[in-house]
C-alpha cells in the first residue's frame, strides 16, 4: 500500500475514533446516571383580606452553597468551588397594591435563572403566601461563579460546568433559602411608597461582539475599534426604590431592586471560590451608602439583575481582568445608583399600579410557534466551544470551525450559518427535549415602568428591537419598557438574524435559529397587549414533573473529632498595579460538609491595646465581616480527624494605624467554640 493512501487511512480511522470518543463523553451521563425526577402542582395561595394602602416587604436569604459544587457560566473552563470571597444572596421584593393581585420579584446571585427553580419556590410559597404562581418572577445576575447543577434541562445541567448532572442537594438548598426569602418579604411588609428612576450610565460596559453588532442593517457607523465598543452597550440603569413605614410613622428606605446590562464575567474563567462578580460589590455597597445616609431602623437591601447584556462585558482593563476591577466597576455602579435613589427623595408615592401577565410555551409543541419562526428543535453550534470574546483558551478557541466568525457558507437546513457542533452526533446524541423547551414569558407593569422578563441571553439589538414591538402596543401609561435577560428560565442567546449569520459565540449559542429574536418581539408584544385586556393573565399548566440526569456534589459528611487551631500567625501580602493587598490567615476547622458557608463565619475584631478586641467597623454601620465583599475563605486540604486546612483573607484592609491591633475571628461550627488569629498590626 502508497504511504499517501496509508495516511489517508490513519486520518480517516483518526477522526472515527475521536468522533467515537465525543459521542460517548455526551451520551455517558445519559448512559450511566440517574434519573431524579421532580413533581410540583400549582397550588392557589392563601386568602388574605384586602388592605386600603399599598404594601410592600422585603426578605434575604444567603444561597451560597457548599464546597466543591461546579461552577457554571464558563463551561468545561469552569471549577469547583472551594470557598467564597463574596457570599451569594436571594432577595425577595413583595409588593401589593390596594387594587390587584400582590407581586413577588425574586434577585438571586445565580448564574442563570430556572424555570423548575422558580415553579418549585412558587409551589412552597403557596401555603404561606398570598402570591399567585403567575405573579412571581425570578431574575438572576449572571454571575460566573456561581454553583450550577439546578436547572431546568440536561443539556445546561450537563454542559454547563465542568462536571455533569442535576443535583437534587443542590436544588433543594436553593428552593428552601429562596421560598424563606419571599416568606420572609411577605411577612415582614409594611405600609409602602416606592419610586422609579433611571440614567445612562457609559464607561462601565463594552460591548464584546463588535464583529456580529455591525452586521445589523441599522447599525449606521460599521466601526470595530475599541471607542465603538464603548457606545454600542446598552447604558441604562433602571432602579425601583421602596420605602416603608417606622413604628414611630415616618417612611425610611426599606431598599431597592434595579437592572443594569452587564455581564457577570469581571472574575475570570480557571478560578475556584465563589464570587458574585460585579454585581456583589454594586449590592452591598449602595446597601451601606443607604444605611449610614438614612439610618433606618433596618438593614436596607439592594437586589440588581440583569437587564438586555448579551454582548455586554464589563470594561475591565486590559490585563487586569480580576477582584480589582471587578471591584472598581462594581463600585462605579453604585456611585450611579446612588445618585438615582437618593434623586428620588421627593417622588415617592403610595399610588401603586402593578398589572402582571404571565404565559408557558412548549418549544416542542409546534402550537407554540404558529408564524414557524423558531427551528424544530435546538442546536448548539461550534463556535460555543470556541468561547465569547476576552474568553478565549489556547488552543481550542482558534481552531477554524470552532474560531469565532467561522459561519457555514449553505443554507442547509433552518438553523442556515450553524455550524453543528459534533455535527449529526449532536442530533443523534440529544434528543430535542434535552435541550430546555418549557419557556415562560413573564410581563409585569409597575406605575410608569414594563419589564418584560425573557429566559434567554439578548443582545443590545435583539433587546432594542424586542423593546420597540412592546412598546408599539403598551399602555400610555408606559414611560420606560426593561427587557431582562435570565428571567424564569434559561435558553442559551438571543441575537439578531443579522447577528446570528456572523456566528459569533452568541450566535452559535443561539439555540433555536436566526428568528429567535423574531419570535420573541412577537411573543413579548401579545403577551403585553392581552394583558392590557386582562390583567393577572395566567396560562401555565396545573402541574409539572421534570426528569434530569443527576448526580450528587454535596461534601461527604466527616464528623470532626479534632481541634480548631491555627496554622500560622497571619502575613500581609501587599498588592500590585492589578491585585489588592490582605492580610492572610491559614488555620484548621471542621470539614467542609459542616462550614455551612451560608451562615456568618468570620469577621475582623480591632483593639486599641492588643488585648480587649471588638468588632471592626466600616463606617458607622456595616462590621467589617463576610457579609461585606472584602473577606475571603478558600478550603486548602483535608486532614485527619474530620478536620480541613483553610485559609482566610482580609483584603484591603486598614494599615498602618498607629496603635491598632486586629484579628480573625471565626463563628462556632459543629459544637466547637469560637477561634481567633493571634492579634496583627
Amino acid at each position: 500500500m502508497k504511504k499517501p493512501i496509508k495516511i489517508i487511512i490513519w486520518g480517516l480511522s483518526a477522526g472515527l475514533v475521536l468522533a467515537l470518543a465525543a459521542g460517548l463523553g455526551v451520551m455517558w451521563p445519559f448512559l450511566t446516571y440517574p434519573q431524579t425526577t421532580v413533581s410540583i402542582d400549582r397550588l392557589a395561595p392563601l386568602q388574605v383580606p384586602a388592605q386600603e394602602q399599598f404594601m410592600a416587604g422585603i426578605g434575604v436569604r444567603d444561597i451560597t452553597t457548599p464546597i466543591g459544587i461546579p461552577k457554571m457560566g464558563y463551561s468545561a473552563w469552569a471549577r469547583q468551588a472551594d470557598g467564597f470571597r463574596t457570599r451569594l444572596k436571594a432577595r425577595a421584593f413583595y409588593l401589593k397594591p390596594v387594587a390587584g393581585e400582590p407581586m413577588v420579584v425574586i434577585q438571586a446571585d445565580l448564574p442563570a435563572s430556572s424555570l423548575l427553580l422558580l415553579r418549585k419556590v412558587s409551589e412552597a410559597v403557596a401555603r404561606q403566601t398570598d402570591v399567585a404562581f403567575h405573579n412571581i418572577s425570578l431574575h438572576a445576575t449572571h454571575t460566573h461563579s456561581g454553583p450550577g447543577q439546578y436547572l431546568s434541562s440536561d443539556f445546561y445541567n450537563i454542559f454547563g460546568s465542568d462536571n455533569p448532572g442535576f443535583d437534587p442537594d443542590v436544588f433543594e438548598f436553593l428552593v428552601s433559602q429562596i421560598a424563606d426569602a419571599v416568606i420572609a418579604a411577605f411577612q415582614q411588609q409594611r405600609p409602602a411608597k416606592v419610586a422609579i428612576g433611571t440614567q445612562s450610565i457609559y464607561g462601565v460596559t463594552k460591548n464584546r461582539a463588535m464583529g456580529a453588532y455591525v452586521k445589523n442593517n441599522n447599525v449606521a457607523g460599521k466601526q470595530q475599534n475599541d471607542a465603538a465598543a464603548l457606545r454600542a452597550v446598552n447604558p441604562q440603569l433602571t432602579l425601583v426604590r421602596i420605602d416603608g413605614q417606622t413604628d414611630s410613622g415616618e417612611f425610611k428606605p426599606m431598599g431597592a431592586f434595579s437592572t443594569f446590562a452587564i455581564h457577570g464575567t469581571g472574575i475570570p474563567p480557571f478560578t475556584h471560590p465563589y464570587h458574585g462578580d460585579v454585581w456583589a460589590f454594586f449590592e452591598r455597597d449602595l446597601e451601606q451608602r443607604i444605611a449610614s445616609h438614612y439610618q433606618p431602623p433596618w438593614q436596607p437591601v439592594h437586589g440588581p439583575f440583569e437587564a438586555n447584556h448579551a454582548d455586554n462585558n464589563p470594561n475591565y482593563r486590559k490585563g487586569m481582568r480580576g477582584d480589582s476591577e471587578t471591584r472598581r466597576i462594581g463600585l462605579a455602579l453604585s456611585d450611579q445608583a446612588w445618585q438615582i435613589f437618593s434623586s428620588l427623595d421627593s417622588q415617592l408615592t403610595d399610588q401603586v399600579r402593578i398589572t402582571t401577565a404571565q404565559r408557558e410555551l412548549d418549544l416542542l409543541d409546534p402550537v407554540s410557534d404558529p408564524d414557524k419562526l423558531l427551528c424544530e428543535r435546538a442546536i448548539a453550534g461550534t463556535a460555543i466551544v470556541g468561547a465569547a470574546k476576552d474568553d478565549e483558551v489556547f488552543p481550542v478557541s482558534y481552531i477554524p470551525w470552532f474560531q469565532r466568525g467561522w459561519p457555514d457558507s449553505g443554507e442547509r437546513d433552518c438553523h442556515r450559518e450553524k455550524r453543528w457542533m459534533l455535527s449529526g452526533l449532536q442530533q443523534w446524541a440529544l434528543a430535542p427535549s434535552r435541550y430546555p423547551h418549557k419557556l415562560v414569558l413573564h410581563v409585569f407593569q409597575l406605575n410608569e415602568l414594563l419589564l418584560v422578563g425573557l429566559p434567554f441571553e439578548i443582545t443590545l439589538e435583539a433587546g432594542n428591537r424586542i423593546g420597540k414591538a412592546v412598546t408599539k402596543v403598551a399602555p400610555e401609561s408606559v414611560e420606560q419598557v426593561v427587557v431582562s435577560s435570565h428571567s424564569n428560565g434559561f435558553f442559551g442567546y438571543s441575537v439578531t438574524d443579522e447577528e446570528y449569520s456572523a456566528q459569533w459565540y452568541e450566535g452559535g449559542h443561539t439555540l433555536y435559529g436566526p428568528r429567535t429574536t423574531e419570535f420573541l418581539a412577537r411573543q413579548s408584544a401579545r403577551l403585553v397587549k392581552d394583558m392590557s385586556l386582562q390583567p393577572g393573565l395566567s396560562e401555565m399548566p396545573e402541574s409539572w414533573a421534570f426528569s434530569l440526569v443527576s448526580r450528587h456534589f454535596f461534601p461527604q459528611e466527616r464528623k470532626p473529632e479534632g481541634q480548631r487551631m491555627q496554622v500560622r500567625v497571619p502575613r500581609f501580602v501587599a498588592g500590585t498595579v492589578d491585585t489588592e493587598p490582605y492580610w492572610q490567615w491559614d488555620y484548621v476547622d471542621v470539614a467542609t460538609s459542616d462550614m455551612e458557608l451560608h451562615q456568618p463565619l468570620m469577621q475582623i475584631e480591632a483593639s486599641a491595646d492588643g488585648e480587649h478586641f471588638t468588632p471592626l467597623m466600616s463606617g458607622a454601620f456595616q462590621p467589617v465581616s463576610d457579609e461585606g465583599y472584602d473577606m475571603q475563605i478558600r478550603y486548602l486540604e483535608d486532614l485527619q480527624h474530620g478536620m480541613s486546612r483553610y485559609q482566610l483573607r482580609w483584603y484591603n484592609p486598614q494599615v498602618a494605624i498607629p496603635g491598632q491591633w486586629f484579628r480573625f475571628q471565626v463563628a462556632p461550627r459543629s459544637g466547637l467554640a469560637e477561634i481567633t488569629s493571634s492579634a496583627f498590626r
